[in-house]
């Protein structure tokens, strides 16, 4: 009995001694995440990183607020290019570029996290619950005058955000993404 211990245990040893430079490896490597509070990186990398993150298949509800009734559920992908832009497709609708906002005041629509929580969280309060002082941000808009659509998107992770969408006829909804 001993000697089928040893020769396992020494097994043990050698397989955990050889995974000692790959973990060590693993931890010099950037893990991205949808918390832009991490190591500063350049806009550029951090945009393509984040649409890679994201890229998928979604599950989207949209809940009518105001004169818009009704809950819209549907499946939308996220997509990046080779140039790290990441579209939103389905949904009923065009391909959508989302904008990344790395910036107070960028963006043209309103990001602020009461307006993008449909309970109106504060900004302490997704602090709290996700433990980023900077979560990912995402707008996006098409159209212009009288015919054109808005929204935003806050991710809570890599499988969960939450924002709006609107219409200058007035239409607004709560959105939900989930994987």
């Amino acid at each position: 009995m001993k000697t089928l211990m040893l020769p396992a245990a020494l097994l043990a040893l050698g397989l955990a001694c050889g995974a000692l430079p790959r973990a060590a490896a693993a931890q010099q490597s950037l893990a991205l995440s949808v918390c832009q509070d991490g190591p500063a990186i350049s806009a550029d990398d951090m945009e393509a990183g984040l649409a890679q993150l994201l890229a998928g298949s979604w599950s989207m509800s949209a809940t009518g607020t105001g004169l818009t009734l009704g809950t819209n559920v549907m499946g939308v992908t996220l997509r990046a290019d080779a140039g790290g832009q990441l579209y939103m497709e389905g949904g009923g609708g065009p391909s959508v570029a989302l904008h990344l906002v790395t910036g107070a005041g960028e963006a043209p629509v309103d990001v602020s996290t009461e307006a993008m929580t449909p309970s109106g969280l504060t900004e302490r309060d997704v602090q709290v619950l996700t433990a980023c002082t900077t979560p990912t941000r995402y707008f996006w808009q098409f159209g212009s005058g009288t015919r054109r659509s808005w929204g935003a998107l806050l991710f809570y992770g890599k499988d969960a955000a939450t924002g709006y969408m609107a219409n200058s006829a007035g239409g607004t909804r709560n959105v939900l993404l989930q994987r």
